[in-house]
């Protein structure tokens, strides 16, 4: 009897502690594990801003650099695709094209969609790199953008 008394104050204790720990020291959330990040949203590159939803991305601002002067030039509009096929591979890994441009000096003459590439999110998907190849060499393109919520 005094056995099973000792064991139940035991284990009503062990509880007590650590219920009382939990409640003062509430835990950080754990991250969304990738295969729950989505390329839906905006990403910010600097010179251009893409809107990504499902599988397509287009163009929500063209601030400066060649994207300007292709949009000046009337290659481009805002709305205009700039990843087209986006596809999920696994987890926090996408395959898609991308369009690029040709230039020479301050001309752009000609815009086209690149092969299919790599589309990898990092950072807790706060991060999108886009490796593409260029379509006029056989120079392949990293390029990194920034989620951000306007």
């Amino acid at each position: 009897m005094k056995a099973t008394a000792l064991l139940m104050t035991c284990l009503f204790l062990t509880t007590l502690t650590f219920t009382s720990c939990f409640t003062k020291n509430d835990p950080e959330p754990e991250p969304d594990p990738p295969s729950a990040w989505s390329l839906n949203g905006y990403w910010n590159r600097g010179d251009i801003v893409v809107y990504i939803n499902g599988s397509e991305g287009a163009f929500y601002e063209i601030n400066s650099g060649d994207w300007l002067r292709a949009m000046e030039q009337g290659f481009v509009t805002i709305g205009s695709l700039k990843f087209r096929y986006i596809s999920r591979l696994k987890d926090d890994y996408y395959s898609g094209q991308e369009l690029w441009n040709k230039h020479n000096g301050n001309t752009i003459s000609e815009v086209t969609f690149s092969e299919t590439g790599e589309f990898n999110l990092r950072n807790n998907g706060n991060t999108l790199y886009v490796n593409t190849k260029d379509p006029w060499s056989s120079g392949w393109n990293h390029m990194e953008y920034t989620r951000i919520y306007p």
